[in-house]
């Protein structure tokens, strides 16, 4: 039973506005006992100054707002202000305007005390309170209506104690989950790292035995090689094909180790067949982008040029789109004999003539561009154009270093 209503979701209500709420409520209330009677028909009428009585009862309802923050201060103050109003000022005790916030600050105490001991001390401020004010009116003062008056005070103070336990349980189940969550989590992740060295085991072993047969095949070639060159050609082939499948799988070996950022690590790395994709996105993001590809690829073409020609033409679009407005851009790739030729060019509004200060080429996705042009030795001029617009145009020499 306890654990269906610690399990049971309450409105979601800001605590603050329901608090700034129910003070206002009673502070309407109780000034409507001190100005008007009707709320103390059968316990008299508030004596003295109207203005003082209406001091008092301000002074001691307006502490409920601080009724979750500092339970045991409100319901100090709330039963401060009752007594003195009641003793030495008037001589009635409204219900509604008195007693009801005396038991909300008893509900209080123990709802959200810090300390079950603070509990009960609050609990015995508010009792000895509510005895002083019911001695002092004359229609409270039988012992059949203070101990009436008790009950209610001890019934409120048990409630309190009770929402504090399904607070507290609703707690330790919400921590069990998340321990839970990440236990699993950990769980899965070791299951995976597990799998993957099972795996990296059995290409390594792939590796080294292809390795070995290399060494034996060519020790094979070198053996006949001086006195029948053309018996070589066989082994010499072998080794080629084996070479490469050994390179395949210390790619695959690499591809499983390497460790993986937001699920995409192990995806396989773009090049220049997905830019037709990547024109989708960015037109998909609002920038009008035209992709024009001049010629086909050449022999000397390699992935790793592919790859960086993707992303420099990625972080050429995606300046476009932060810098020039969506404007309209240009992207032409052109395949060469030698090299490979990029260019990128928005058509946005001209800069610098009306006092704007013009686009420049800083940031870290140009210094990303020109790190990877000079990988492979080429070049990547960029700037404004006298037209309007920025241009990106990059040069990738297949006989580039390395």
């Amino acid at each position: 039973m306890r654990a269906r209503l610690a399990a049971w979701s309450r409105p979601n209500v800001d605590p603050r506005l329901f608090d700034v709420v129910l003070t206002a409520v009673f502070v309407v209330v109780s000034q409507l006992d001190v100005w008007t009677s009707w709320d103390n028909g059968t316990q008299g009428h508030f004596d003295g100054p109207r203005w003082l009585n209406s001091a008092l009862m301000l002074a001691a309802v307006t502490p409920l707002y601080w009724r979750r923050r500092a339970p045991l201060v409100t319901a100090g103050a709330l039963a401060a202000g009752l007594t003195v109003d009641t003793v030495f000022v008037s001589s009635t005790a409204a219900f509604v305007g008195s007693f009801v916030p005396v038991l909300i600050a008893t509900y209080s105490v123990a709802a959200y005390g810090s300390s079950r001991r603070r509990s009960l001390g609050g609990l015995a401020v508010m009792a000895a309170g509510t005895v002083v004010v019911s001695l002092s009116v004359s229609e409270l003062s039988s012992a059949g209506d203070i101990a009436f008056d008790l009950l209610w005070l001890s019934c409120a103070w048990m409630l309190g104690h009770f929402a504090r336990r399904l607070r507290g349980d609703a707690r330790a189940l919400s921590l069990r989950a998340e321990d839970l969550e990440r236990r699993r989590e950990r769980e899965a992740q070791e299951a995976v790292e597990r799998e993957r060295g099972r795996i990296a085991r059995e290409l390594h072993d792939v590796v080294a035995h292809s390795v070995s047969l290399m060494g034996v095949q060519a020790a094979a070639a070198e053996q006949v090689l001086t006195v029948e060159p053309e018996r070589a050609r066989e082994p010499l082939q072998a080794i080629q094909r084996t070479a490469r499948e050994a390179v395949d799988e210390l790619r695959r070996l690499l591809g499983v180790l390497r460790e993986t950022h937001g699920g995409t690590g192990l995806s396989p790395q773009p090049d220049l067949s997905a830019l037709d994709s990547l024109a989708d996105q960015m037109r998909a993001a609002g920038l009008p982008v035209e992709l024009c590809v001049e010629g086909t690829g050449a022999p000397g073409l390699s992935a790793g040029i592919e790859l960086s020609a993707y992303r420099i033409i990625q972080e050429a679009l995606t300046n476009a789109l932060r810098h020039a407005d969506r404007a309209p851009t240009t992207v032409i790739v052109r395949h060469m004999p030698d090299r490979l030729e990029i260019e990128v060019a928005d058509h946005g509004e001209a800069t610098g003539g009306d006092g704007m200060a013009p686009r420049k080429a800083t940031g870290h996705g140009l210094i990303g561009m020109r790190e990877r042009v000079a990988l492979y030795g080429g070049t990547i001029p960029t700037g404004t154009e006298p037209g309007g617009g920025y241009r990106v145009r990059a040069t990738l020499p297949y006989g580039g270093r390395p």
